[in-house]
């Protein structure tokens, strides 16, 4: 049986809940990404050549594989890759989106074999352009291109305005204009469809109010988890945090948005 502290605190909760109005709400705005405060570092990726010229690629839990040949395949994260080596330890991937280049990436390992550089550039589907620039450094045996990395230096724009707005009475909206993306959500437990034109067949989500300013938020596609975060509003109401953190993976990502 349950205490009736117990009883009296749940009641409490609910009737917060259900009376935090719209306006007052500390996530409601527009968001803007900060590099500079973000720890984007410290993720680990693992190549393997499963021969046949086909690579695996896999962060924690999830992986992906290809073949190498620079021919157009199914993409698991929605559209197309291709993948081919351009020249002595170099690699270009490109990523599609309706037979339409969505980014371009190369990948180039250092002399000694210890440190391999990404520079990707892409457009959004605003037209827009971003660029992305990752290090990531050897950790344990491996030849070549194959072993485990892990990334050491990020820098990225590829994380543009994000818009929170009321949605109903107990829910959100969480937009990215530039993305064309948008996500309607109830805060009942219940999994809700991420929607845009680069978001992967099969995407949603699920979260839970915790208080007023932080928010636990689970992602899938399909059945799979991809990930689970929090998000948490600073006390003066002017910095969004995430703090995300992938299933297999120690280390957690750390976003920073600054209210606009």
């Amino acid at each position: 049986m349950m205490s009736s502290r117990f009883v009296l605190r749940l009641c409490l909760t609910l009737a917060w809940v259900g009376s935090l109005a719209a306006a007052d709400d500390p996530f409601v705005g527009k968001w803007k990404f900060n590099s500079a405060q973000s720890k984007l570092t410290g993720v680990r990726e693992v190549i393997q050549d499963l021969g046949g010229n086909k690579y695996k690629f896999s962060f924690g839990t999830d992986s992906w594989t290809i073949v190498g040949d620079g021919t157009d395949q199914p993409f698991k994260y929605g559209g197309t890759m291709s993948w081919k080596e351009t020249g002595p330890n170099a690699w270009t991937s490109v990523h599609k989106i309706d037979g339409k280049i969505e980014s371009t990436a190369t990948s180039t390992l250092s002399e000694d074999g210890k440190v391999l550089t990404q520079t990707a550039t892409g457009t959004r589907p605003d037209g827009s352009s971003y660029t992305s620039d990752f290090k990531a450094k050897r950790v344990g045996p491996g030849k070549g291109l194959f072993g485990t990395w892990e990334s050491t230096e990020a820098k990225a724009d590829s994380y543009p305005e994000w818009d929170i707005a009321p949605y109903g009475a107990d829910g959100l909206s969480f937009s990215t204009p530039a993305y064309k993306e948008k996500q309607d959500m109830k805060f009942d437990g219940k999994y809700y469809p991420d929607e845009g034109p680069n978001v992967a067949a099969g995407s949603t989500s699920s979260a839970k109010r915790v208080n007023a300013r932080t928010i636990e938020w689970t992602d899938k596609l399909k059945d799979q988890v991809m990930d689970h975060q929090q998000l948490k509003v600073s006390e003066d109401g002017k910095t969004l945090t995430l703090f995300i953190r992938y299933p297999g993976e120690k280390m957690p990502q750390t976003l920073v948005y600054e209210r606009q």
